[in-house]
């Protein structure tokens, strides 16, 4: 029975990987090539400096997460709706890091408040990167949407969450999020977040002190999700070695121009939606400079859309002049108005929703293909992304466990 089902999802999912590659290449794609500071949102009078309270700073470094209120202007907020809305599903610009698609995106990273707001918080006593000469570097950021049954079950960000399950103040490891809900009027409840103080409170004592210094592994791998055979429905998420209930939740109600700042380590996941209006935001996270950069586990990328940054792999990323991570901060280092930065993704395979990689026939019938799969064919796909992982990554790391092991 075992292999039978293996058969057919291996034969389901191999067809439009051998197209792509065939296609695409492994890592031949177009250069995509960024004009800095030339649209609306490069202008400095759309913002105003928003400073970091000693409350903010408690809260994020104690519970994980803040509220900041007011953060942007409303009309900023409505320009940033008007230009995303019109991004559907399956455009090429909403398949992460939107910014290397996007001149305006890019502007709005780079010239807006979120880059010194992330350097006020890579400066605060409480963080291990407060020792470092203030700066905050671009890292990557998506569309999130939450629309009829698109909520997201609850997850870690593996992307931004890089070395285990860590606190917030490991800030070049356990990168914080800025997420920017894109409300023209009214409000919306915000992000669901596992309190990082009652999480630590509900370890034993040996376990919390190993978390407390940084050093634990990932107690999870993965999403409560339906496509990876886990209950999406689950109230708070099911863990090894800590109970979790809903008091442990933290929500914010959130209005025009207001963001919460996060660890991208804790358990989080989407509020149910509530419509009538598709709920749209920006998620960006900034890096310091000692960051070093990590490819994501592929399931948590897809998409394949992380920068090709070959050449500095293993270096901190202050350390080189890579277009990868653009400086937001400081303004003496962030790229000058006029100037253009060249960059490539990765691509591993889905480079079938860039334009011009290759035929348009061939893209659509490509992604066809990909569209018709069945959820649980997602599911084989891991473990063939485990082989290519395994092929590519040092010491097997960044490999999704087999769905043996989730629950």
């Amino acid at each position: 029975m075992c292999r039978k089902s293996c058969c057919k999802y291996c034969c389901a999912f191999f067809p439009p990987i051998l197209v792509a590659l065939q296609l695409g290449g492994w890592r031949d794609q177009p250069e995509l090539v960024r004009e800095v500071g030339k649209t609306y949102f490069a202008k400095t009078d759309n913002y105003e400096a928003f400073t970091l309270t000693d409350r903010h700073r408690d809260e994020f470094f104690r519970d994980g997460a803040t509220l900041l209120k007011g953060v942007l202007k409303p009309e900023v907020v409505k320009k940033l709706h008007e230009y995303v809305a019109p991004i559907d599903y399956f455009d090429p610009r909403n398949i992460g890091n939107l910014w290397m698609m996007s001149d305006e995106i890019l502007d709005f990273y780079l010239f807006g408040p979120l880059g010194d707001i992330a350097r006020q918080v890579f400066q605060s006593p409480q963080a291990v990167t407060a020792h470092l000469a203030p700066s905050a570097q671009l890292q990557r950021d998506f569309i999130s949407r939450r629309h009829l049954n698109s909520t997201n079950g609850w997850h870690i960000d593996r992307t931004e969450c890089q070395m285990g399950d860590q606190p917030s103040k490991y800030l070049s490891t356990a990168l914080a999020r800025l997420a920017v809900p894109l409300i023209v009027e009214g409000g919306v409840r915000g992000t669901q977040i596992i309190n990082q103080s009652k999480y630590a409170a509900a370890m034993s004592e040996g376990t919390r002190e190993e978390y407390l210094a940084g050093k634990s592994m990932y107690r999870k791998e993965g999403r409560f999700e339906q496509w990876m055979l886990w209950d999406p429905d689950t109230a708070v998420p099911v863990l090894p070695g800590v109970k979790l209930d809903e008091e442990m939740i933290i929500e914010h109600w959130m209005e025009p121009g207001d963001i919460v700042l996060f660890n991208t380590c804790l358990w989080h996941c989407s509020p149910p939606w509530v419509g009538p209006e598709q709920e749209l935001g920006l998620q960006p996270t900034y890096a310091p400079s000692n960051h070093i950069a990590h490819d994501p586990p592929t399931y948590t990328d897809m998409m394949a859309s992380w920068c090709l940054y070959d050449e500095f792999a293993g270096k901190p990323i202050g350390e080189v002049n890579s277009s990868c991570y653009p400086y937001a901060y400081p303004e003496d280092k962030r790229p000058k108005v006029g100037s253009t930065l060249t960059l490539k993704r990765r691509l591993y395979l889905l480079d079938i929703s860039l334009p011009g990689t290759f035929p348009e026939k061939a893209r659509c019938k490509s992604r066809c293909i990909l569209k018709a799969l069945p959820s649980s064919a997602m599911v084989a796909s891991l473990a063939l992304w485990n082989a290519v992982d395994a092929a590519t990554c040092p010491a097997g790391k960044d490999t999704f466990p087999p769905p043996s092991q989730a629950t």
